[in-house]
């Protein structure tokens, strides 16, 4: 015969700071992780329930037209420009003003990312995704076509290219379109040694070049080029749900692309991203990891999606867009009103590194162009992004002015799956939330009792706020001792009774506030009983 059980207490502690395990079932997922939720911050340490930054709208360019592109100038004397496409418009923004600089087709997209810098004559060059226009060149005043030559010296323009990249003394561009007006999607061409203006399209590496010559190169495949990076001492090159290649050799006499991932799927137009220590693309229903890959092939665990596989499965085209300096990476699916992001210090935890951004700002989180860039005022590198009203915004943003200083961010987090022991229910259930006194906050608690009774109960619960102290001390978000860099170190705790009975129950928890708070613990103390 069975044995009765109880009344027996027992307690459950909910802690934070890791992100969302969707696909495994609910119970068998980490303390610190959640089946669902958006909004939250992550930390490899830390584990209180804390607000991503909302975004800022810096401003609205004076024409109103769709933000397009962005270029972003780091000068040898550490000095910085950023430029912003809006239409058919190039402006500077200087951190609070725009001044036309130029003027381009309407239609193309402009890109001067960070490693498209040419220190040596303090320049960015700007390509356009949608080769619409001529490789351009910004030196922090002026804007202007680039003159190429090409191996005979003479003029070779117009020279259209999607992608750019920098590294060994030499400009390469990818998918490019030639001086005669003919697409060559596949091509990557390599400049002379020390001069990016000096570029053909009529050699090949080979013993006959000298090896600052400039050249060409077809991709193996003959597929499209998607993206152009540098990594590994390397230079990566991806085609259109095709391939990875890498390129050996070290002079235009012997340059070659070799297989680095054959059948990667990068999917979409800026859809890789070098990241430090590793290449993250995206392709149809994921998002994947380069090292995993050259290491081991196709296989599961080169899937850096896996915890979230069955949330973004019929996803296609992503842009990536990544912050060196907080080390997030931002994963956005086109006109999906969402931004997936990865914390890279979680990656390789035995946590889900992923958070969901959405908003309710009109915007929607539909960037009409994002990159990354360094600020104009503090020159710290930070996520720009744009949308089809001319708004120019910047993600990480400033605390508790919600989102582009207008609407409050809703934080909700659903935990795992409390299991009670075997043939028992849960009563007599007393709860507590443990956290950092900053500003009054509701937070409200959904218990989601399942099992032999399906049924939730709804908790509001105020939290006071901190008195007689100034949180806005002058330190900065990640500031580690304390929540924003602040002196907030005292905790306080707000209990509650929490009616009802189940065998097993999840807490769903949502925070919907403009201000920043700090959730240490929600705790339960309940009693089990056969």
């Amino acid at each position: 015969m069975p044995n009765n059980l109880g009344p027996e207490d027992t307690s459950v502690s909910i802690k934070f700071g890791a992100g969302i395990r969707s696909r495994a079932p609910a119970d068998e997922i980490n303390d610190r992780e959640c089946s669902a939720g958006q909004n939250f911050d992550m930390d490899l340490q830390n584990t209180q329930l804390r607000p991503r930054l909302p975004f800022d709208r810096l401003g609205t360019v004076p024409n109103g037209e769709e933000i397009r592109g962005m270029a972003s100038l780091l000068k040898s004397d550490n000095s910085t420009s950023m430029l912003v496409q809006a239409g058919d418009t190039v402006y500077e923004w200087d951190g609070s003003n725009f001044t036309s600089k130029g003027t381009v087709a309407a239609t193309s997209k402009l890109r001067g990312h960070t490693w498209h810098n040419w220190q040596l004559e303090d320049k960015v060059l700007i390509t356009d995704i949608n080769l619409a226009d001529v490789v351009m060149e910004w030196d922090g005043s002026t804007l202007s076509d680039v003159s190429f030559t090409d191996e005979d010296s003479n003029p070779y323009t117009p020279f259209k290219a999607k992608y750019c990249l920098i590294q060994d003394e030499r400009a390469f561009f990818g998918n490019v379109v030639d001086s005669g007006s003919v697409a060559l999607p596949h091509m990557i061409v390599g400049s002379k040694v020390s001069d990016y203006t000096n570029i053909t399209v009529a050699n090949k590496p080979s013993s006959a070049l000298g090896e600052d010559d400039p050249f060409y190169l077809l991709t193996p495949d003959l597929r499209y080029i998607n993206g152009l990076l540098y990594a590994f001492d390397i230079v990566v090159v991806s085609t259109m749900e095709g391939q990875i290649f890498k390129g050996i050799g070290a002079s235009a006499k012997d340059f070659a692309f070799k297989p680095l991932y054959p059948r990667s799927g990068a999917s979409g137009d800026e859809s890789m991203k070098f990241v430090g220590d590793d290449v993250y693309y995206g392709r149809q229903g994921r998002i994947e990891s380069l090292v995993s890959n050259d290491k081991f092939g196709n296989v599961e665990t080169d899937d850096l999606s896996v915890d979230i596989t069955d949330l973004i499965e019929d996803y296609t085209d992503w842009t990536l867009a990544y912050n060196e300096r907080t080390q997030r990476v931002y994963c956005y699916p086109y006109n999906k009103g969402e931004i997936w992001t990865i914390y890279k210090p979680l990656v390789k935890s035995d946590v889900s590194p992923w958070t969901k951004y959405k908003t309710t700002h009109s915007s929607n989180f539909n960037p009409t162009t994002i990159m990354n860039c360094y600020d104009p005022i503090d020159r710290l590198e930070y996520v720009f992004w744009g949308d089809a009203s001319g708004n120019l915004y910047k993600m990480e943003g400033t605390q508790g002015k919600g989102d582009a200083g207008v609407n409050m961010v809703k934080t909700d987090r659903l935990s795992k799956m409390v299991l009670l022991p075997e043939d028992t229910e849960a009563f007599n259930i007393f709860g507590w939330v443990r956290y950092r006194r900053i500003n009054p906050i509701t937070i409200t608690l959904r218990i989601e009792f399942q099992g032999d009774q399906t049924y939730t109960e709804v908790i509001p619960i105020e939290l006071e706020g901190a008195t007689g102290t100034s949180f806005y001390n002058g330190g900065s978000y990640y500031a580690g001792g304390s929540y924003y860099g602040s002196n907030f170190n005292k905790f306080a705790r707000e209990k509650v009774g929490i009616p009802g009975k189940s065998t097993e129950f999840q807490v769903r928890t949502t925070i919907e506030s403009k201000d920043p708070f700090a959730v240490a613990e929600i705790g339960l103390r309940l009693q089990v009983t056969s």
